[in-house]
């Protein structure tokens, strides 16, 4: 099963350093039940697996520092990046590797269709051009023009 968005703000609340209640809480869990969906969280493969790569992208990132420190990658004061093509975007996304696989999974499917066209998809008239083509050979090729020397005979 793929990381909920409930998972992930418990794994990012953790990696923050928020204790289990508190990030149960800001994952959206009812205060009543609070601690025992925390127990529940904490075991989940989804959020192991969450927190495993939080970890190492933050060693990777910056070894010696904190975890507030802003990445070196990212402006603060445009508030992010801002692409003018979709495709930009999408490329950008899918090789993140701050997101969660799912997340680019999706973004490269989303990008295929604008790299690589499917087998036999193309337009109606090219597809009558190109049975017009396949047609026009064998018993049915149009006949070779007359030689050059017919025609000196009128």
């Amino acid at each position: 099963m793929a990381l909920t968005k409930q998972q992930a703000a418990y794994a990012e609340a953790r990696f923050a350093g928020a204790g289990k209640r508190e990030a149960a809480l800001a994952a959206g869990c009812p205060p009543k039940t609070a601690t025992q969906a925390a127990a529940k969280l904490e075991k989940h493969p989804n959020v192991i697996a969450h927190l495993a790569r939080l970890k190492h992208l933050e060693s990777e990132a910056t070894p010696a520092a904190g975890r507030d420190v802003v990445p070196p990658d990212v402006d603060v004061e445009l508030g992010g990046e801002f692409f003018e093509d979709p495709k930009e975007l999408l490329r950008h996304a899918m090789n993140d590797r701050r997101l969660d696989p799912k997340t680019r999974i999706q973004a490269a499917v989303a990008l295929l269709p604008f790299e690589h066209q499917k087998r036999g998809e193309s337009g109606k008239k090219e597809q009558q051009t190109n049975a017009a083509e396949s047609v026009a050979t064998g018993r049915f090729a149009p006949a070779p023009p007359p030689s050059r020397q017919l025609k000196l005979v009128n």
